[in-house]
């Protein structure tokens, strides 16, 4: 996926988190470097995540686990809450088949409704906030002075990993098939 793409989904998925969970101004545009962001950082690994590589599949539920912690210091916690309710916001991305698909598209299926314009950053915004040029520490973490949800984000963790994994991507995942393939050929 080229920037362009990338910046027309980052919208797209930004525009309806700013419909339903009442975003402001700044919130949107930050809400929008987000997502960029963390398209940017996938885009290359789904690919390898649809075909079940664990290694890609760690690397992309770390960076949606980034871009979730992220969202914790722009939202409210209230605003937060509400998004942690809505699947295809907090876990926005799902394979059938091979192909890679944003679950925002299976509620809005009108592709070119938009309910806000472009972000202010649209056409200037090139990763500059993500967390390796910050020292891997949030840069909108002192930005926003509401209260913030403390509870937990991470979508990786062991309660609900392999669930929100089989769900997301299926059980196609390359290294458990090769190690379940070795066990069942020392047993015959």
């Amino acid at each position: 996926m080229d920037s362009g793409k990338i910046r027309k989904e980052a919208r797209f998925l930004t525009d309806k988190m700013a419909h339903e969970l009442n975003l402001s101004m700044p919130q949107y545009n930050d809400v929008y470097e987000i997502n960029y962001d963390f398209i940017f950082a996938v885009n290359h690994l789904m690919n390898d995540v649809t075909k079940g590589n664990s290694r890609a599949l760690d690397k992309y539920f770390y960076n949606l686990d980034t871009r979730n912690d992220d969202l914790r210091w722009v939202l409210s916690e209230r605003q937060y809450r509400q998004f942690l309710g809505i699947e295809y916001f907090y876990r926005p991305i799902y394979a059938s088949g091979n192909k890679w698909h944003f679950k925002v598209y299976i509620t809005y299926t009108n592709h070119s409704l938009f309910y806000f314009g472009k972000p202010q950053c649209y056409h200037t915004y090139h990763s500059g906030h993500y967390r390796t040029d910050h020292n891997h520490t949030s840069y909108y973490k002192d930005k926003y002075n509401h209260v913030h949800y403390h509870g937990s984000y991470s979508v990786k963790s062991e309660n609900v990993y392999h669930n929100n994994r089989h769900s997301d991507f299926g059980t196609n995942d390359r290294k458990n098939n090769k190690e379940n393939s070795s066990r069942r050929n020392k047993h015959n």
